[in-house]
């Protein structure tokens, strides 16, 4: 029982807090018991459509988000939620029409422009990722999230310079929060993907690597809208292993992540393929 009692509220209040620790188990309960006691409770709907799509369980997250959308059609946070899970599902026709329906109302929005953004990364329209991620830009200040999209869309579109100040700025962003909390997992994480964006290898296993050390394997984490776990941070190990031509040690990590998910896709790309 909740600290709170046995209440939909105090259900939803300690599935808030087990999802900012990443116990997204925890979290998946509570949201679901505060539904049982109260159907209704569309928020719990939207906070358990939000763990699921860091559980990489997007279709039922589009169906709950579908439905908080259905009721409050002007909920422009469930609106971008959907378009998200729709992007990780792959449907980018859809997600950008959420992302254009969040727009109109409310057309200062960054998330929305950055949606638009990551919409048109995925379909590798690179000119129209980096239009949209400048506006966003503009709505938004300079998060990282959207020097993220920003500094690869650069980078694809052959603008090495504008790529270049775009992944420092994104990197000393993360840089200045790692000054506060040297052993954040999501710092060291984000700081590998920048290193390994710009093909510093190195130095990218160097952050992984320390993103791994605090890292918890029944942990899920979520930083600037990356969502990713202990597997996927020796996933990218692996892959810098490979990029820096150091083949053993890139089956090692492969050998490793096997063993916990025999079907992890990445990791089987790692090992020499069989003729």
């Amino acid at each position: 029982m909740p600290f709170g009692g046995e209440n939909a509220e105090s259900y939803f209040d300690d599935g808030i807090t087990a999802s900012m620790k990443g116990d997204l188990k925890r979290a998946l309960q509570c949201f679901e018991r505060a539904l049982k006691l109260d159907p209704a409770y569309l928020a719990a709907r939207h906070q358990l459509a939000k763990c699921l799509l860091r559980m990489g369980q997007s279709s039922r997250a589009i169906d709950l988000l579908h439905s908080v959308v259905r009721h409050k059609p002007e909920m422009t946070a469930a609106r971008l939620d959907l378009g998200s899970a729709l992007l990780t599902g792959g449907m980018a026709a859809p997600a950008k029409a959420e992302f254009e329906k969040a727009l109109t109302l409310d057309p200062s929005n960054w998330r929305a422009q950055l949606g638009l953004a990551q919409t048109a990364f995925l379909e590798g329209r690179w000119d129209v990722a980096l239009r949209q991620a400048q506006a966003a830009l503009l709505c938004g200040g300079r998060s990282f999230a959207v020097l993220w999209v920003l500094g690869r869309a650069a980078k694809l579109t052959g603008n090495a310079s504008l790529a270049l100040k775009t992944f420092d700025e994104a990197d000393a962003l993360i840089k200045k929060s790692l000054e506060l909390a040297p052993d954040s997992v999501e710092g060291h994480f984000l700081r590998g993907e920048v290193a390994m964006a710009m093909d510093q290898f190195a130095t990218a296993v160097e952050e992984y690597r320390a993103a791994s050390v605090h890292a918890q394997p029944e942990t899920y984490y979520t930083a600037f809208g990356e969502n990713f776990t202990w597997v996927d941070i020796l996933a990218r190990q692996g892959v810098c292993y490979q990029r820096l031509d150091r083949a053993e040690q890139a089956h090692v990590v492969a050998r490793q992540i096997l063993a916990i998910d025999p079907e992890h896709k990445l990791a089987k790309s790692l090992l020499p393929q069989e003729k």
